[in-house]
């Protein structure tokens, strides 16, 4: 029961930073959340633990537990790594899609009828779900486990909510290029628009203004 609760305030806090209402910087106390949800300060506290180790929380002395703030160099250092990770299991779950195409293509229909109603919460659900699918598909736990790595990234997981509507569902482009190359089987062109995807993205966060980012030391 305490593992689960631990997984719980885990969910709470990772869900918070994707919906945009815990940013980059913000300060967590442990009181809060044994006050508002009712679990121990233990809980709370490994719960914390968990989120620094994944790097979504950072400890800070004098100030305590924080929502990591990246500096512009580790934001594109994290966009740089992932889109090398994502692009290979794009190339290696080309054999999985041609097997399962309707998979792919019901997911992107649904990206594009999210994107022509602009609802920006199933857009943002749908995605995760497209890169999951993605990474699954490459059938190589190493790799999955190395992309599940970056899940958790400040960046990434907060993309949608800071850039911005408008600028988030052109990415959607890209989604139908790499599902197009995937089930048609041509692993090389999956993997470049992949990559090229993930760097686009990459791109409108560096965009974004320095208030996001924390100071190069």
């Amino acid at each position: 029961m305490a593992g689960s609760n631990v997984e719980t305030v885990v969910e709470i806090i990772t869900e918070s930073v994707r919906s945009g209402r815990l940013v980059p910087g913000t300060r967590l106390v442990e009181a809060d959340y044994t006050k508002e949800f009712g679990f121990s300060r233990s809980t709370v506290r490994e719960a914390f633990q968990r989120l620094i180790s994944s790097g979504l929380l950072t400890f800070e002395r004098h100030r305590g537990v924080a929502v990591t703030k990246l500096t512009r160099k580790q934001a594109a250092d994290v966009y740089c790594v992932r889109a090398n990770l994502e692009g290979l299991a794009a190339r290696l779950g080309t054999k999985n899609a041609q097997g399962m195409p309707q998979r792919f293509l019901r997911l992107q229909e649904e990206l594009d009828g999210s994107v022509f109603n602009s609802d920006l919460s199933l857009f943002s659900n749908l995605n995760t779900q497209f890169h999951s699918l993605i990474a699954e598909s490459a059938d190589n736990i190493y790799l999955l486990q190395a992309i599940k790595r970056f899940e958790t990234s400040i960046f990434w997981l907060q993309f949608r909510v800071l850039v911005g509507q408008n600028a988030v569902f052109t990415t959607n482009d890209d989604h139908q290029v790499i599902v197009r190359a995937m089930v048609n089987g041509d692993a090389q062109a999956a993997e470049l628009a992949m990559i090229q995807h993930i760097h686009k993205a990459g791109d409108l966060v560096q965009a974004l203004d320095d208030d996001y980012f924390r100071a190069d030391e």
